[in-house]
């Protein structure tokens, strides 16, 4: 679990140690397995790395410039790639032509700004299955600096620190926010190194709450400080959940239509 300064206490900008489960890349490789996932979506590609991992029947890769350095095809059927904005896709989606069907498990990791993150989640929300999981990406911050909301300024802030370079932005704005306007989703924080995941099932793909709301949701929450103190409350009022347990929990799930294509690719 993570390991908190001692008796809470924040010291200085630092908010909590660092988070100590499995790799968060681990946990998505082995989440997608568990279910058998048939269609996967992760906004925020760059390299490659994290989609190379998952195993579905067709990956749908959207980031606004590829950087591909690895086999994004590994462990996949299919493959699409848009290389878009994540607002564009979703405004020229055509669910049945582009993706075959709605989405059983997605990867959110786009720009790192929370009125962002709540679009892509609204968005990828609308095309999965109530039993469907979306996991977000980068909402644990563990130190004030790597969230502030200029990737330059959270390099300068972080010199010298344990965690220099690092940069989650303020999409950790996007827990409360859920807690506040979607008290029916089930959102677990999970203590995956090295910004944790959120992992969000219970969706409601007819909900127009976060949509019909969004406006008045980014005014107020641009207001809420962005600082060691409010995110040290996130944590506080959601215990953080191990990886192990995690996926414990989220093992039932099985999206395999009997094809045995998650056998073929795995081995």
């Amino acid at each position: 679990m993570l390991r908190t300064e001692q008796d809470g206490a924040m010291t200085g900008h630092t908010i909590a140690g660092e988070h100590t489960g499995q790799h968060y890349s681990e946990v998505l490789a082995r989440l997608s397995r568990n279910a058998a996932v048939q269609r996967y979506l992760e906004i925020g590609v760059a390299h490659g790395d994290i989609f190379a991992g998952i195993a579905c029947r067709h990956g749908i890769a959207v980031d606004p410039e590829f950087q591909l350095r690895t086999n994004v095809a590994a462990n996949k059927v299919r493959v699409s790639l848009f290389q878009v904005m994540s607002d564009l896709f979703f405004e020229h989606l055509n669910l049945r032509r582009d993706l075959g069907g709605r989405l059983d498990l997605a990867f959110l990791d786009g720009m790192h700004l929370f009125e962002f993150l709540l679009r892509d989640f609204l968005n990828t929300e609308a095309i999965c299955r109530r039993d469907s999981i979306i996991v977000m990406h980068d909402c644990l911050p563990v130190a004030e600096p790597m969230a502030d909301r200029d990737p330059v300024q959270a390099g300068i802030r972080g010199r010298g620190t344990p965690f220099e370079n690092w940069w989650t932005g303020d999409v950790w704005k996007v827990v409360p926010i859920l807690a506040r306007f979607r008290p029916d989703l089930e959102v677990m924080l999970v203590d995956a190194p090295p910004t944790g995941l959120v992992i969000v099932t219970g969706l409601d793909p007819a909900s127009r709450t976060l949509g019909r709301n969004y406006e008045a949701i980014v005014e107020e929450f641009s207001r809420l400080p962005n600082t060691a103190e409010e995110i040290a409350q996130v944590y506080a009022e959601h215990p953080l959940v191990p990886t192990e347990e995690a996926l414990r929990r989220l093992g039932g799930r099985s999206y395999a239509n009997g094809s045995g294509w998650l056998r073929r690719l795995t081995g």
